[in-house]
C-alpha cells in the first residue's frame, strides 16, 4: 500500500457532494438529526481508500487493466480498514466504504446481498451511483440519469432510496451544486 495521499480535487468535491446529498436524503426520509449527520460522516469519508492507490490509475484515458481494476476495487478494503475503530466518531463509516459498491443481486463488488448491506451503505450507494451518473461527467440529461437509476433499482440499488431521490430531484442538484460552488481550492480529506 503507498502513503496516503490526498484525494484529487474532483475525487474530493464528489465525496463532498455525497455527504450533502445523503444527508438531505435521510432527512427527507425521517432519519434523526444524529442518524442524519452519522450518514452525512461515513459518506464524506466512503472513497477514503482511494488514497492509497497510485494515483495514476485515477489518470488513464483507456480502460483499466485487470490487475488496476482489483486496485481500484480494493479501495473498499482499505477504507474500511483505515477507518475501523473509529465508530464513535463516524458511526458507520468504515462499513460505508467497504459497502458502497455493495449490490441488491449480490453482484457489486464483495458479493454481498439485500439484507446483508447496512442501510447507510445502502442510500450511499445510490447517491454515488447518481453523482457518478451527474456533475462527474461533462454533460447529462435528466432523463438518462433517471432512467438508468430505475434500471437499477430493485437489483443494484435500493428502490426506496431511488424513489426518494427521484422525488426530491430539484433539491438534490441544488445540494450537489451549492458543494461545487462552495468549495475553495485548499479542499483536502
Amino acid at each position: 500500500m503507498n502513503f496516503l495521499t490526498p484525494l484529487r480535487r474532483e475525487e474530493q468535491l464528489h465525496c463532498r457532494r455525497v455527504s450533502a446529498i445523503s444527508k438531505l436524503l435521510a432527512e427527507a426520509a425521517g432519519a434523526s438529526a444524529p442518524e442524519a449527520t452519522a450518514i452525512a460522516r461515513s459518506a464524506l469519508f466512503h472513497d477514503i481508500g482511494k488514497s492509497a492507490l497510485p494515483q495514476r490509475i485515477f489518470h488513464k484515458l483507456e480502460p483499466l487493466s485487470p490487475r488496476e481494476q482489483t486496485l481500484l476495487r480494493a479501495h473498499t478494503t482499505i477504507g474500511k480498514e483505515l477507518l475501523e475503530g473509529t465508530e464513535t466518531i463516524l458511526s458507520t463509516a468504515s462499513i460505508v466504504a467497504y459497502q458502497h459498491h455493495e449490490h441488491l443481486d449480490g453482484s457489486g463488488y464483495w458479493g454481498l446481498r439485500g439484507q446483508e448491506i447496512h442501510p447507510h451503505a445502502k442510500l450511499i450507494a445510490v447517491v454515488n451511483a447518481f453523482d457518478s451518473l451527474t456533475f462527474r461527467k461533462a454533460s447529462w440529461e435528466n432523463v438518462e440519469v433517471q432512467r438508468s437509476l430505475e434500471q437499477r433499482a430493485g437489483t443494484q440499488l435500493d428502490v426506496d432510496t431511488v424513489h426518494l431521490l427521484l422525488s426530491n430531484l430539484a433539491r438534490v442538484l441544488d445540494a450537489g451544486h451549492s458543494v461545487n460552488a462552495h468549495s475553495g481550492k485548499n479542499t483536502h480529506l
